[in-house]
């Protein structure tokens, strides 16, 4: 089973139906929460994002309530979900990525941080897959190696298949 890699830009799918949903919804349902990584700054994020669409009103409060609980029970009180910390290496690796592949200072840190887990742990984990749903992030992790995602233009029915391939 793969380790999945959570970018907020793909995961808020998780918690207000958009484009992607069913794909970022089949992926939760299939892969056990132990095989899952976010960082606590994609956490951030993701809340900060369901908040702007509350706020700007194309979301309930119900939606939004529903949302920031699920989020906080899934990523934060599940002890199986890794929440991981973003680093000062990860910061100062992320340089590099930023310069390589003009993508944002966030964005750099945590593709560093995720590299970094890929190629100490590869032996151990070889499928590691970067679910996003950000362009510019997509195609970096590609171009450093590591596999990933994109939940707006994957077909749900594929998703089985996908994995059992990794």
């Amino acid at each position: 089973m793969p380790i999945l890699f959570w970018d907020a830009s793909a995961l808020s799918k998780h918690y207000v139906p958009e484009v992607g949903s069913d794909v970022v919804d089949e992926l939760f349902a299939t892969v056990p929460a132990p095989q899952m990584v976010a960082t606590l700054l994609g956490y951030a994020e993701t809340f900060s994002s369901l908040l702007r669409r509350r706020n700007r009103g194309s979301i309930s409060d119900a939606t939004f309530t529903t949302g920031k609980s699920l989020l906080r029970i899934e990523l934060v009180d599940d002890p199986n979900f890794d929440l991981w910390t973003i680093d000062e290496r990860a910061i100062w690796d992320g340089i590099a990525l930023m310069e390589r592949h003009n993508i944002n200072a966030t964005d750099s840190a945590i593709l560093a941080l995720f590299l970094r887990y890929t190629r100490t742990h590869a032996p151990v984990h070889p499928a590691c897959v970067l679910i996003a749903a950000d362009r510019a992030l997509i195609n970096a992790s590609r171009a450093e190696g590591l596999q990933a995602l994109d939940p707006e233009s994957f077909p749900v029915a594929d998703v089985p298949a996908y994995l059992a391939a990794l």
